[in-house]
């Protein structure tokens, strides 16, 4: 696994790809206890792994926007639906992060093209 690994498994996590982190952080654990990584690097490529993600996901909606989602958004199952939803839903909570099923890997994407 490595470093490397943990890293890109959680920018993975935090972005589209749904893989959980409980799949990824409790072997990188298991790996720190038997003194084949250091703990403060895996929580270090991790935590960076996934702001790394998460950024990713940010910067996409943000300079792609709206137009490019709609367009390739179907394979990641991204629709027109939850575009409407963001724009009832994002007013009423002013900015604030709103939590319902499916948001959880896609509102950076969502809520930041739904502004465009």
């Amino acid at each position: 696994m490595g470093y490397t690994g943990i890293f890109l498994l959680m920018a993975l996590e935090s972005s589209i790809v749904p893989i959980p982190s409980e799949i990824i952080m409790p072997p990188a654990g298991y790996l720190v206890q038997q003194g084949q990584l250091n703990m403060a690097l895996v929580i270090l490529s991790g935590t960076l792994g996934s702001l790394f993600g998460a950024y990713l996901n940010y910067f996409a909606a943000h300079y792609l926007g709206r137009p490019f989602l709609l367009k390739y958004g179907r394979y990641v199952l991204i629709t027109e639906e939850h575009f409407r939803r963001v724009k009832i839903i994002l007013p009423a909570t002013r900015n604030l992060y709103v939590y319902w099923p499916y948001v959880t890997r896609h509102s950076p994407l969502d809520f930041t093209a739904s502004r465009n």
